[in-house]
This record gives structure tokens, sequence and C-alpha cells, in this order.
């Protein structure tokens, strides 16, 4: 299987921000399945279909001016389905190392792919 991985980042405003500064969560939702579509767009000749199974999970709270890391990656896929796994990071302040703000897994399925061959003579 060929490794699909994207990492795409995005900074906080205040427009996506609570009064406090603190990253709405159904924002950083929208953003974490935009990025879970990005390794699998090549298996699909339309549409990506809506998710069938997922989890998410928040572990820490980000606040405006805070870059975050969305990495996306394709870690299994089968005849039924392709899973897609998230990490969402940002680099502490103090050091250099990166700091995990949340996690995803997302199920999306496979498309059945039905062709119909006419031929002229």
């Amino acid at each position: 299987m060929k490794t699909h991985h994207i990492n795409t980042s995005f900074t906080i405003t205040k427009d996506i921000s609570n009064a406090n500064g603190f990253l709405l969560p159904h924002v950083l939702y929208d953003k974490i399945k935009a990025a879970a579509s990005y390794p699998i767009k090549e298996f699909y000749l339309q549409e990506i279909p809506d998710i069938e199974n997922f989890k998410f999970k928040m572990y820490k709270n980000a606040v405006v001016n805070d870059t975050l890391t969305i990495q996306a990656q394709l870690v299994k896929q089968n005849e039924r389905s392709f899973w897609v796994n998230i990490i969402v990071t940002k680099t502490k302040a103090s050091t250099n190392h990166q700091e995990r703000i949340s996690s995803a897994f997302f199920d999306f399925p496979r498309e059945i792919r039905n062709f119909d061959m006419k031929r002229t003579a």
C-alpha cells in the first residue's frame, strides 16, 4: 500500500475563537474532517461520500495566534472502507517540541464502481 500522508496548517484567529480566545471545537472538527479527505481523494471518481464512523478527541485547548498542524494519514484500506488517522499538534512556546491538541479517526466507505460498456460496430 502506498503511504498517503498530508500535512496542513492554520492559525487561530478571533473569527474562529470564543470570547476568551479559545478555538471553537466545531471549527476544529470541520477543519479535521476536510483534511481527512485529502489522502483518499485519488480513490474516488466523484465526490467523497460522507463518513460512516469516526472518533474525535480533544486533549487541550488552543488559543488565538496559535498555529496548528493537521497531519492526515491513510492507515488502512480494505474492500469495504478507507481508514484515515488525524493528529493535530502545535509547537510549544518554551521548547521545540510538538504538543498534541486533538486526534481523530475516520472511516470512509469505498466507492462501488459499476461500468456499463456500450459498443457500436
